[in-house]
C-alpha cells in the first residue's frame, strides 16, 4: 500500500514558532460519516496530532466542527478559530486535507490566499501535500474547484432523494407539527402527541371565540405549557439553551403560524419550501399549489370549520378597542363605494356613550383627502339589522333545506360556468395536444429503435417537443385545479347548513357567532333622496342568501342633524 506523504517542514524539520496557537482544524458531515472511520473525527484528530508532535508544532489546540457541511462557513468552532486568527493569535492552520476547511472553492480560497496571509498564519493540508510556507502549490485553486464540485453533486442527489420523497407523501426531515410526534412503527406516519395536541386544541378554541392572543399567550404561561422549542430541546430534539428563562414564553408568530397549519386537519403537504442553492441556507416557502397535499393522512386536531373561522380571523387581525375588548364586528364591515373597512368609534362625555362605525378613508380624511364620505352607522342600530337578518336565513334554511341547497348549487354552477369558459377551452385544448406530442414521441421512438434515424436525430427532433409538454403539463395540472374548485364551491352550501344546524336558535349576537355565519358587511352611504340606506351581507361559503321575504327590517330612525336630517329606512338585503 502506498504511504501518504505529508508536506515536510521547512529548516531541517525544525519549526520556529513563537507562543501562538497552532490550529488543529477537523471536521465531519452527515454525508461524510459513510466514507469511514478513515473520515472520522478521531482519526483526523490522529494525524493531526501525530503531525504536529513530530514536526515540533506547540501550543495545540483542536477545533472541531463534527456533522457539519463543508458548505456552510457558519459553523461554530470554525468561526472560534478565525476569531483567534483575527485576533493574531494563531500562527499555524493544519487540517487533514482541503475539503475539511471547506467545500466552496471561494470561499476557501478566500481563507487560504487571503485571510490567513493577512494574519501571518501558515495553512497546511496534510493529505494534498499543501504547505503555504513553500508558496509553490499551483493546484490548491483547482482543488477547492472540486471540492466544492463535489459538493454540488451531492447536493443534487439529495435533492432528487428528497423530491421523490415528497411526491410519494414521506417528510423529507425530522420536524412534525407541534401537537403530533411520529409514529414508532413509521416515522412519515404522524400520530396525536398527548401531551401537545389538548394544547393546539385550546389554542383554536380561545382563538376563534374571540380571545386576544395577549390571553391565549398567558393562559399557555399560567398553565406553564413548553413552548415548542423548548419542548424539542426538553425531549433531545433540538440544540441551545431552550429558552431555559422563558420556557413557557409563547410568541406571537408561532402561534399564528400553528393556527394557519393545515396539517392539523389531519392532511399533509409536502415540498413547502426550497433552498436556492446548496450554498444558501435561506429557504423560499412555496404557495400552497405549488406544494404536494394528501388528504386524511392522520388523525384531525381540528375540524374545517373550526380552522376555516380561524383564518377569516387571521386576514381580519381584529385588535381590541379602547376598552380592552375586541369589537364583535371588528374585520367584517367594509364601506360599500371604497370597499375600505369601517372603523368602531365611541362618542365621549357622557355615562352612555354610543358606539358607531365610520369608513375608513373618510377617517383618514387627513391623508387620503376628502375620497369617500362618513358612511356612519351606529352599533345598536347594525346590530338589530344583522341579528333579524341571521334569524331570517336560519328560519328559511331550517325550514327550507333542500330548497337552498339546491338554489345555491344552481347559483354557483352559473357563474362557474360564466367564470371558466376560456379555462376549460384552454385546458381542453392543453389535453388533446398532450395526447398529440405522445403520439409524436412514441413514433419518434420507434423511429429510432428500428433504425429509421439516429440517436443524436431523435435528440434534435424531440428537444423542442419535450419543452412543450412540460409546459403544457404545468399549465393543465393548474387549470385542473381550478377546475376542481367547482366541486369543492359546490360543497360550500353543505359547510354552511352545517353552522347553521350547530344552532337551535339565535336570540342574541356574540363575536363567535358573527364570524361563524358571516364573511362581510358592506355599508352603502345615506341615499338622502329617499332617505333609505343599504347594507349587503355576504354569508360564509355561500355569499348573499335570498329567502324570498321582504326586507328583513325597516326601522325609522333620525339620520344627522339640522339641515338635510332625515327620517331613515334601512333596509338589509
Amino acid at each position: 500500500m502506498k504511504a501518504t506523504r505529508y508536506p515536510t517542514t521547512v529548516e531541517e524539520g525544525k519549526v520556529l514558532q513563537s507562543d501562538k496557537i497552532t490550529a488543529l482544524y477537523c471536521r465531519l458531515s452527515q454525508e461524510d460519516m459513510s466514507s469511514g472511520e478513515s473520515m472520522s473525527i478521531q482519526n483526523q484528530k490522529k494525524i493531526l496530532k501525530e503531525y504536529a508532535d513530530a514536526n515540533q508544532f506547540i501550543n495545540t489546540r483542536f477545533f472541531v466542527d463534527d456533522g457539519f457541511s463543508g458548505v456552510s462557513f457558519q459553523r461554530e468552532a470554525l468561526q472560534q478559530m478565525l476569531a483567534e486568527v483575527e485576533a493574531g493569535n494563531v500562527s499555524t492552520v493544519i487540517v487533514k486535507d482541503l475539503s475539511r476547511l471547506g467545500r466552496d472553492y471561494l470561499k476557501t480560497g478566500e481563507l487560504i490566499e487571503i485571510v490567513f496571509p493577512e494574519n501571518n498564519v501558515r495553512f497546511l493540508a496534510l493529505s494534498d501535500n499543501v504547505d503555504s510556507a513553500r508558496g509553490d502549490e499551483e493546484f490548491t485553486g483547482l482543488r477547492n474547484w472540486f471540492n466544492d464540485f463535489y459538493a454540488r453533486d451531492t447536493s443534487k442527489k439529495i435533492r432528487a432523494v428528497k423530491k421523490n420523497q415528497a411526491q410519494s407523501g414521506k417528510r423529507t426531515n425530522g420536524s412534525y407539527p407541534y401537537g403530533y410526534i411520529p409514529n414508532p412503527e413509521d416515522r412519515h406516519h404522524l400520530i396525536p402527541d398527548p401531551e401537545t395536541a389538548p394544547v393546539v386544541q385550546l389554542i383554536f378554541e380561545m382563538f376563534t371565540t374571540g380571545k386576544r392572543m395577549c390571553e391565549i399567550r398567558k393562559r399557555l404561561f399560567d398553565e406553564k405549557h413548553l413552548t415548542p422549542y423548548s419542548l424539542r430541546f426538553q425531549r433531545g430534539n433540538a440544540f441551545g439553551n431552550g429558552s431555559a428563562e422563558y420556557p413557557y414564553s409563547w410568541n406571537e408568530r408561532t402561534l399564528y403560524d400553528m393556527l394557519s397549519r393545515r396539517e392539523y386537519l389531519g392532511h399533509t403537504y409536502t415540498a413547502k419550501s426550497h433552498r436556492i442553492s446548496y450554498k444558501i441556507k435561506r429557504k423560499v416557502a412555496h404557495n400552497l399549489d405549488e406544494q404536494y397535499e394528501f388528504l386524511n393522512t392522520h388523525k384531525a386536531l381540528i375540524d374545517e370549520e373550526t380552522f376555516q373561522i380561524a383564518q377569516k380571523r387571521i386576514s381580519e387581525r381584529n385588535r381590541p378597542c379602547r376598552d380592552d375588548k375586541i369589537d364583535m364586528f371588528s374585520g367584517l364591515l367594509f364601506c360599500k363605494d371604497c370597499q375600505r373597512r369601517m372603523y368602531a368609534q365611541r362618542g365621549v362625555g357622557t355615562p352612555n356613550r354610543k358606539h358607531s362605525y365610520v369608513c375608513g378613508t373618510y377617517r383618514n380624511t387627513s391623508k387620503t383627502g376628502f375620497k369617500c364620505t362618513m358612511h356612519y352607522i351606529r352599533k345598536e342600530v347594525l346590530e338589530e339589522l344583522v341579528l333579524a337578518d341571521i334569524q331570517r336565513v336560519f328560519r328559511y334554511i331550517t325550514e327550507n333545506k333542500a330548497e337552498f341547497l339546491a338554489h345555491a348549487k344552481n347559483k354557483y354552477e352559473k357563474q362557474l360556468e360564466k367564470s371558466t369558459a376560456k379555462a376549460r377551452q384552454e385546458y381542453n385544448r392543453g389535453k388533446a395536444r398532450l395526447l398529440e406530442l405522445d403520439t409524436i414521441f412514441r413514433r419518434l421512438y420507434e423511429d429510432q429503435i428500428f433504425g429509421k434515424i439516429t440517436e443524436a436525430q431523435f435528440s434534435s427532433m424531440t428537444g423542442s417537443y419535450t419543452e412543450e409538454r412540460e409546459t403544457l403539463t404545468a399549465r393543465t395540472a393548474e387549470l385542473e385545479r381550478l377546475l376542481k374548485q367547482s366541486d369543492e364551491q359546490k360543497s360550500n352550501a353543505t359547510a354552511f347548513v352545517k353552522i347553521v344546524e350547530k344552532y337551535e336558535s339565535i336570540d342574541e349576537l356574540n363575536f363567535e357567532l358573527l364570524h361563524e355565519f358571516i364573511d362581510k358587511i358592506f355599508i352603502s352611504e345615506v341615499d338622502k333622496a329617499i332617505c333609505t340606506r343599504e347594507i349587503e351581507i355576504l354569508y360564509s361559503y355561500v355569499g348573499d342568501v335570498e329567502s324570498g321575504e321582504k326586507p328583513t327590517r325597516e326601522d325609522y330612525f333620525r339620520q344627522g342633524v339640522g339641515q338635510g336630517a332625515c327620517l331613515m329606512k334601512s333596509i338589509v338585503i
